[in-house]
Parts: structure tokens; C-alpha cells; sequence
């Protein structure tokens, strides 16, 4: 972080953390939602709690944090943390979002269909997540992510 001073290293952490929480709020909020669709898709009752919507959009928070906090590095540090991110968000998805596969897998199967592009919009989240994180990140940093800029050179006449 050559010619970083320690203004612009906070301004860029608070960046990163605001990220993170956009991208929590957004990815979350669309998983908690496609949760609900597949429940209801699979024919059995949506019971959401407001407590358990909280902590999805908290663990997409958190799950952000890589692709937030390289928002400002080289290209390729910030690809690499949008990997980072779909890969952990990805996990945690498919470890938590279908523990209830027998419901899926007794769905009437005239919803299999419905089922099935819900499932790939998780995959779409998945890879968004880490984008929208970066996104916001860079948009909340501002100048922060700029060398200071040299006195401006004087107009010719």
C-alpha cells in the first residue's frame, strides 16, 4: 500500500465493510427469497422467521468479506477474492440451502421444472455475490482507491 496514508486506509476498510453489507443485504435477502420459493415450489409451508432472515443476511455479510476487501487491489487480487467469495458462498449454499432435499425430491413433479430454475438462480447468486460486494466497495471508497493527484499543470495559452 505504497503512498497510502492512513486516512485513505480507513476510508478504504470502511468501504470494504459497507461492501460487505451491501452485498449481505442483496445476496441474502435473494437467497432468503429463492429459499422460500423453493419451499413453496416443493409443496410444503414457508415458515421464515425474521430471526433466521437476519442471520442469512449476516452470514452473506460476512461471506462478502473477500470480495469486498480486495475491491481496490489489482485486477487480479480482486478476481481471485471474487473467487474466494463464490467459492465459501457456494459451499455454504449447497452445505445449508438443501438440507431439506427430501422434501425436494417428493415435490410433485410438475414442479421439478420450477424447482430446478430456482436452483440455478442460487447459482446465479453465488457468482453475483462476490461482484455486487466489489461493486459496492469501490463505489463507497470514492478517491480513497486514487493516488493523490500532482498539482494540475497550468493551461497553455
Amino acid at each position: 500500500m505504497a503512498g497510502m496514508t492512513g486516512r485513505r486506509v480507513v476510508r478504504v476498510l470502511a468501504a470494504a465493510v459497507g461492501g460487505a453489507v451491501v452485498a449481505g443485504v442483496v445476496g441474502g435477502g435473494a437467497a432468503r427469497l429463492l429459499m422460500s420459493l423453493i419451499t413453496i415450489a416443493a409443496a410444503e409451508e414457508s415458515t421464515f422467521t425474521l430471526g433466521g432472515t437476519l442471520g442469512v443476511l449476516m452470514v452473506f455479510a460476512v461471506l462478502a468479506a473477500p470480495a469486498a476487501l480486495t475491491a481496490t487491489a489489482p485486477a487480479v487480487v480482486r478476481v481471485g477474492g471474487r473467487w474466494v467469495t463464490a467459492a465459501l458462498t457456494g459451499f455454504g449454499v449447497a452445505s445449508t440451502g438443501f438440507s431439506d432435499g427430501a422434501a425436494i425430491i417428493l415435490a410433485p413433479d410438475s414442479r421439478m421444472t420450477l424447482i430446478a430454475v430456482l436452483v440455478v438462480g442460487f447459482g446465479a447468486v453465488v457468482a453475483a455475490h462476490g461482484q455486487i460486494a466489489q461493486y459496492a466497495s469501490r463505489r463507497l471508497a470514492g478517491d480513497a482507491t486514487r493516488p493523490a493527484a500532482a498539482a494540475p499543470e497550468p493551461a497553455l495559452a
